[in-house]
């Protein structure tokens, strides 16, 4: 279970943001310094993402950064130049293959590129592809001709010749790159160490059975239809099996649906076990568990081992706890930079945001089902006309495309979709922003959360909207998909002081925002302004 605890010493004076930032250094010691991984609360701006790099730089601690996408780690990056740090990137196979060619929208190039992807996306990591291409794709790869490839290169480096390391999520799997170095995950990872498999697990499963000499099925089928016939086998099994992932059966394996992780797929149909909402769930022990819904559709989750960490702190805006323990796989001290009553100041004070709520509807428009051009679109002009200025936009992405299609691009500076915006910060010096509807992601995520924490979560008959009850844990994750998430988005605008001016008018046309947040409500008038724009379209 999490537990929470009192930050060094309590922020009573007025809220600055120098005081503030005093502060978060102070939490920041507190985080590195417990025993359990340490979850760093404290809203954006509070600069914790550069506060975690200085306390390495006054430590002289050796770091380990993960993050979402390039463009933040490019901010670490410029942030260890300043304070003086060895820095190193970690290699990307996507990134730094010269083999591998993709397009602008980060689809295959070329016919090479889709096999060795192909490759990859069967659980075969990079630098087995390239000991084996020669096997693998019947020749030596372009990246090899002339020497050794980059994305080799970079994977044999001297990491202790570096204070900080930088990557993604996913580089969490290599212990290398973490083991006796502090490490520091960077905003809510949320499905990074989920794997999802449509309709792959069953060949999957058959084609590791027709390898695997130890259990007694042919295939899939069988495995589900005779397994309680077999129970001592599978026993022996269970312990014989050291580890959950095998490229090397994939590997020896003509079968193009083999998967390094068909041992954990298998050993997943032997454990799950019905939820009440007819999900199924599987505790694969060491804190991987998976989950499957009644479209064959299995998810996966496989959170890092940081045992050999020397301490990690997690960084989080507006965090769900649980869902954290959920990802981590480890039990987590919360430790907020400001209280509830705090907060709204920060948001005002601090920041100088001002938050107007423009109508009571929940507005859903994260599939593009309910967005509203026609109604819509004459709220942001008339927030342009009102504001002397044209604002950003923040919505969906299936909403934005139907937003352009209706002229949207001509009464706006600058648009965003809410899954493009973690770490970003291009809408900080944007003086009026207005987010269009909230990323509501469907009830089969809310359910999947709840299923890959064992818990049967379904949404109440009867609720809907902004009353939609999916029960206590689904209503947490509820709040992290949805309510924290548009508080976020809003965020992103004036974020960055600048001549003296700093903080932005955000017009939120969604009823999903945070209990705490003291909105201005304006809903009267946005009513006068659709019913005017269509007397007179």
């Amino acid at each position: 279970m999490s537990t929470e605890s009192s930050t060094p010493a309590e922020l009573t004076e007025e809220l600055t943001k120098e005081r503030v930032r005093s502060h978060r250094d102070d939490v920041i010691q507190q985080g590195f310094s417990t025993s359990e991984i340490a979850l760093i609360e404290a809203l954006p701006a509070s600069g914790k993402s550069y506060g975690v790099l200085q306390w390495g730089a006054e430590t002289d601690n050796q770091m380990t950064i993960l993050a979402p996408h390039h463009d933040l780690l490019n901010e670490y990056e410029n942030w260890c130049a300043e304070l003086n740090l060895s820095v190193k990137r970690l290699p990307s196979f996507h990134r730094d293959c010269e083999s591998v060619s993709l397009d602008d929208d980060g689809e295959p190039a070329d016919e090479r590129t889709k096999e060795l992807l192909g490759l990859y996306r069967q659980g075969i990591r990079g630098e087995r592809i390239h000991q084996q291409a020669s096997k693998l794709v019947s020749s030596n790869l372009a990246c090899q001709h002339d020497g050794e490839c980059p994305y080799i290169q970079k994977l044999n480096i001297d990491t202790d010749a570096y204070d900080v390391l930088l990557g993604h999520y996913l580089h969490a799997y290599q212990t290398d790159w973490t083991d006796e170095r502090y490490v520091a995950v960077d905003e809510f990872p949320g499905d990074a160490f989920v794997q999802e498999f449509t309709g792959h697990v069953p060949p999957a499963v058959t084609a590791y059975l027709q390898q695997e000499d130890r259990l007694p099925f042919h295939d899939y089928a069988e495995l589900l239809e005779r397994q309680s016939e077999f129970q001592d086998e599978v026993e022996a099994w269970k312990e014989d099996v050291w580890s959950d992932y095998d490229a090397a059966h994939v590997l020896r394996n003509s079968n193009s649906s083999a998967h390094a992780l068909a041992p954990l797929m298998t050993r997943a149909n032997l454990e799950k076990e019905r939820l009440d909402n007819r999900w199924q769930f599987a505790d694969l022990g060491r804190g991987k568990v998976a989950a499957r819904n009644t479209d064959h559709q299995w998810s996966f989750l496989l959170p890092p081992n940081f045992e050999g960490a020397e301490s990690v702190v997690v960084l989080d805006g507006t965090p769900v706890i649980e869902l954290w323990e959920l990802v981590m796989g480890a039990d987590i001290e919360r430790i907020p930079l400001l209280d509830d009553d705090q907060k709204q100041l920060y948001l005002e004070s601090v920041l100088g945001l001002n938050l107007v709520q423009t109508t009571d509807n929940w507005n859903a428009y994260q599939g593009g089902e309910g967005v509203s051009p026609t109604v819509d679109i004459p709220v942001v002009e008339k927030i342009a006309e009102v504001e002397g200025r044209n604002p950003g936009v923040i919505t969906s992405k299936k909403g934005l495309n139907q937003y352009e299609n209706h002229g949207l691009n001509s009464l706006v500076t600058q648009t965003e979709n809410y899954g493009g915006l973690k770490g970003i910060n291009t809408l900080g010096t944007t003086r009026v922003g207005v987010i269009l509807g909230n990323p509501h992601p469907g009830d089969d995520v809310i359910e999947k959360w709840g299923a890959l924490a064992n818990i049967s979560v379904e949404r109440q008959e009867g609720t809907e909207g902004k009353n939609t009850d999916y029960g206590p844990f689904g209503n947490r994750a509820m709040e992290a998909e949805i309510q924290n998430k548009v508080l976020q988005a809003a965020m992103r605008f004036g974020r960055t002081e600048e001549h003296g001016e700093k903080g932005a008018t955000v017009y939120v046309h969604t009823s999903a925002l945070p209990e705490w947040v003291e909105a201005k409500k304006r809903f009267a008038t946005v009513d006068s302004w659709i019913t005017h724009k269509k007397r007179v379209s």
